[in-house]
């Protein structure tokens, strides 16, 4: 059986053990959620569970940095949570070459049909949709949703996250970017002269979730993938509406339907974006809302975009970058071979990767082989190679690689023309327009210099060994001592 939480508050049930779980009663939707959990994303803080506020029956709740800590997102993994981040995507890894695609189970009834709200009453500002930073353009209630959608060429059922805005009680805006396989199928109906049935999920368990922003082909259904990573189906009902799949366990699902952009859009952002800026801002498509469905204490699972810095180093939205996983597979394809570990920092704008150097230009292999990486990450600004003695998470580690290790005359090279995404900020309006969406990309060998590596000055700190023994030994003393 599965230890991967099946529902949202399962999740948070699972965490309260740990305490790993605070609950914030009263907070106001418009800024303090998002302040407060920025705040508490910085030092590392405990999901965030917001409840009672004004205006909003007690029990409609807001669920924030939901799996920011690696300890988190190993709890929504069924992983041991207390392991090293590294080790933790090693067991990613390992059982993601063992996974096998389980198609979802349909059920006659689920918890997310308790409660109905039909065509004509349906009303979005039912929920405590936050306004998650100071300058947004409206109430995101769409941070970790699910935007479920059918190929109407086929029976491929699709589901990605795409941030979607309350416009008002009946309309959601969503903003599908082009190459994403949701516009894609969007776009399908469109050309047809047909509104796209759609559903959105506005919260359901995360390892669920995280099945949405994977770089799954197309053609291949996220919730075969998402069965996978449970071990066993994930149970769906029909949409009542739509027909379409939606998790039985989830929180809140919209139902409704797309019209092309030649009928009806609105205007979009903008938005604090996970770069750390505000960008993208226009006319983009609408749901028109026909049925909202959910529990009777719905959760919103919220995975607002902030500021690329945590206490620890780690991804401040996802705890394990899971594109890292990608990556070193991608790298080790190529036929990389002693690749130590990867680590994405600043919300994977900077990737590291841990060598144990067998041959010379081994490290420059490696940053050429990730400088062509795409799947999960378009606008990495840098790309750096280490020593298998430096942790690549512990970003201090690598900046003293780079500081110590890379000459700025030989070990730098700079990649011209690379894809990048509408959310660059050094993306001009002027390039934006024209469809120049291209920047550079910075790849620094931080490694030992090869053929002289053996001679290389000794560092100064203590053997993994001496650490371990004399951190256990005075443990009782000094607790927080991280050997």
């Amino acid at each position: 059986m599965s230890t991967i939480p099946k529902s949202l508050g399962a999740f948070v049930q699972a965490l309260e053990p740990r305490n790993d779980v605070a609950i914030v009663e009263g907070a106001d939707w418009n800024l303090e959620v998002g302040c407060l959990t920025e705040l508490s994303a910085e030092v590392d803080g405990p999901l965030l569970l917001f409840d009672k506020f004004a205006g909003y029956p007690a029990g409609f709740r807001v669920a924030s940095n939901v799996i920011n800590t690696p300890s988190r997102l190993a709890v929504a993994m069924g992983l041991p949570p207390d392991e090293h981040p590294i080790d933790l995507l090693r067991l990613l890894r390992e059982r993601r070459s063992k996974l096998r695609p389980l198609p979802p189970d349909e059920q006659r009834d689920g918890p997310v049909l308790e409660c109905h709200q039909p065509e004509g009453q349906v009303n979005l500002e039912a929920f405590p949709a936050p306004k998650w930073h100071e300058h947004d353009g409206g109430r995101y209630i769409g941070t970790g949703d699910m935007v479920i959608l059918r190929d109407p060429e086929s029976d491929w059922v699709n589901f990605g996250v795409y941030r979607a805005c309350v416009q008002r009680a009946d309309r959601l805006s969503l903003w599908v970017i082009g190459a994403k396989h949701g516009r894609i199928l969007l776009e399908r109906y469109w050309s047809r002269g047909q509104a796209a049935p759609i559903c959105v999920v506005l919260g359901c368990d995360p390892a669920t979730w995280t099945a949405g922003y994977s770089a799954m082909p197309a053609g291949t259904s996220e919730y075969s993938y998402a069965g996978a990573l449970h071990g066993e189906p994930v149970q769906v009902v029909r949409g009542p509406l739509t027909g379409l799949p939606i998790p039985a366990e989830a929180e809140i699902v919209v139902e409704g339907e797309v019209p092309p952009p030649s009928e009806e859009t609105a205007h979009e952002g903008p938005f604090g974006e996970w770069p750390g800026y505000y960008t993208h801002s226009g006319n983009e498509c609408v749901v028109r809302v026909k049925g909202i469905w959910h529990r009777r204490n719905p959760i919103i699972l919220s995975v607002p975009p902030l500021r690329p810095f945590s206490a620890s180093g780690s991804h401040p939205s996802y705890g394990i970058p899971l594109s890292a996983v990608e990556l070193w597979d991608h790298l080790e394809r190529s036929g990389m071979t002693d690749v130590c570990g990867v680590w994405g920092h600043n919300n994977t704008l900077l990737w590291v990767i841990s060598l144990k150097q067998r041959y010379a230009g081994q490290s420059k292999q490696a940053l050429m082989t990730a400088a062509g990486f795409r799947a999960g990450a378009s606008m990495y600004s840098l790309v750096v190679t280490v020593d298998d003695d430096i942790d690549p998470t512990n970003l201090q580690e690598v900046m003293w690689a780079v500081c110590t290790r890379a000459d700025p005359a030989q070990s730098v090279e700079v990649v011209r023309g690379a894809w990048a995404s509408l959310l660059d900020p050094r993306l001009s309006p002027a390039r934006q327009a024209s469809g120049e969406t291209t920047v550079g990309r910075l790849l620094i060998d931080a490694c030992k210099p090869f053929h002289w590596k053996d001679q290389f000055p000794r560092t100064n700190v203590f053997s993994p060994d001496i650490r371990r023994a004399t951190a256990s030994k005075w443990s009782h003393v000094l607790p927080a001592l991280k050997p």
